[in-house]
């Protein structure tokens, strides 16, 4: 894979995470390759693979397989969290994205608007009270959307989010529930009174591999939200963050 040399003196380096397994094959080599040359460092978690792909042939990727750390699944993205030995600014990846050659940059920007007391994002979601389904219940803000300002959200999917080591850490192998990242996220970082942020951007700027495979997490939702519906109200007994009002009115604007 082609490295890309930038010049960020005086930052924090950029390490990504990000979980695959065997059925992404097709898809996973491109989303590594739109991010890779963004970053210092990619954990790439292996879910259930015989053997290493040859895509994680590269100096910038540290591979952690299921088969050393247990059965994690998408959980396994935010493994790089703990792993990581100094600060850094941690950009959630997934195998199905492509990613803009600023994104990295526009999210690293984002968040030194709020100092780095923030988690930033692009596919967000607002959920409804009272809640009785929760993947009917929650107005999304999808990626694929334009969108003119930032706003704070109870959720941001765990496909396009960053945030600041030193902010927020956690490890995930202490999580009871697997493939609901987004819900566990929300509900470590509202604990700690870190405002989740959906940041403004254009229309497509983050665009989708794939969707809606059979074997993927949404898809296990529509069949059967009950647990998630559990979480989702658990979430919501916590008072959510509020964003600074001088923050807010900076970040009105329609282009990053």
């Amino acid at each position: 894979m082609s490295r890309r040399t930038t010049n960020r003196r005086g930052t924090l380096p950029r390490v990504a995470g990000m979980a695959t397994m065997p059925s992404r094959a097709t898809t996973a080599p491109t989303a590594i390759e739109s991010v890779l040359p963004q970053i210092d460092r990619l954990w790439l978690f292996l879910d259930r693979f015989e053997t290493v792909p040859r895509y994680a042939d590269d100096e910038r990727i540290r591979v952690v397989r299921s088969q050393e750390v247990g059965d994690l699944r998408a959980n396994g993205k935010l493994l790089g969290v703990v792993l990581e030995q100094e600060p850094c600014t941690y950009f959630c990846v997934d195998d199905d994205v492509r990613y803009p050659a600023d994104y990295c940059a526009t999210l690293e920007a984002q968040l030194g608007r709020y100092r780095g007391r923030a988690v930033v994002g692009v596919h967000a979601a607002v959920l409804r009270s009272p809640m009785e389904s929760y993947g009917r219940d929650m107005k999304v803000l999808h990626r694929r959307a334009d969108q003119a300002r930032a706003e704070g959200v109870d959720l941001l999917g765990s496909d396009t989010i960053a945030f600041r080591t030193s902010t927020l850490q956690f490890d995930v192998r202490e999580w009871p529930e697997v493939n609901m990242v987004d819900l566990a996220f929300a509900r470590v970082a509202r604990a700690r009174s870190i405002p989740l942020v959906k940041i403004p951007r254009a229309a497509h700027w983050v665009s989708a591999l794939d969707e809606n495979q059979d074997d993927s997490i949404w898809m296990s939702l529509i069949a059967d939200d009950s647990r998630q519906t559990v979480l989702a109200r658990e979430l919501m007994t916590i008072p959510r963050p509020e964003l600074p009002r001088w923050r807010l009115r900076r970040l009105n604007y329609r282009t990053v």
